[in-house]
């Protein structure tokens, strides 16, 4: 399946409940080419509403995030591990069968872009994207070589929305993003741990949503 048949079958995707508390497929965006891949865990109220990824306030922040570091949505790939909303208020967390159903979508819109590095959002993201059980806290800003590509666990937008410690952290490990993406592509499984260098002197660029 290539990317406009993985997108086709997606927008009409029956596979899972998740097809009855949708409004609309959120498949994703962003260029073919891009450098950047960053997922998310599930589509939420407004994104079901859009047909966009990262909408609202979470969406707000990540383009802040993105700023900070000299890059802008349109330049990055945005999706989800699943396309369709959750139900309840807020969402709840996406099943496992729900993300297995989901899997051979985000797999062509990877093998499609083939990014340099993709972002993991979250816990569950993080798990599915590098195979481990680790906790995120473990493993949280720390770039794991997988299949020719950096997968880069991070928190979820909607944790550091609400907890200004996260926030920070959150800042943090996107500002290590230039670095990783300059770097040549991996040829080992190993962890790389990138190192952050000074910004001599200079005040951080932050994002103006707090």
């Amino acid at each position: 399946m290539d990317f406009a048949e993985a997108q086709k079958e997606a927008l009409g995707c029956t596979r899972c409940a998740l097809s009855h508390s949708r409004t609309r497929v959120v498949f994703g965006e962003g260029p073919l080419n891009a450098e950047l891949f960053i997922v998310g865990e599930a589509p939420g109220f407004n994104e079901d509403g859009e047909g966009s990824p990262f909408q609202g306030a979470s969406g707000m922040l990540l383009d802040r995030l993105l700023a900070s570091v000299g890059m802008r949505r349109d330049q990055v790939y945005l999706t989800t591990l699943v396309k369709c909303r959750p139900p309840g208020t807020p969402p709840r967390s996406p099943r496992p069968s729900e993300v297995s159903s989901c899997r051979p979508y985000l797999m062509v819109q990877i093998a499609a872009v083939d990014p340099r590095v993709i972002v993991a959002l979250g816990e569950l993201a993080t798990r599915v994207l590098t195979g481990r059980k680790d906790p995120l806290s473990r493993i949280r800003g720390r770039a794991v070589p997988l299949d020719g590509r950096y997968v880069f666990p991070t928190l979820s937008l909607r944790k550091a929305l609400y907890t200004p410690a996260d926030r920070a952290l959150l800042i943090s490990d996107f500002g290590r993003l230039p670095e990783l993406l300059a770097a040549e592509r991996p040829a080992t499984y190993e962890t790389l741990n990138v190192p952050h260098q000074p910004d001599d002197g200079r005040e951080p660029v932050q994002p103006g949503l707090w």
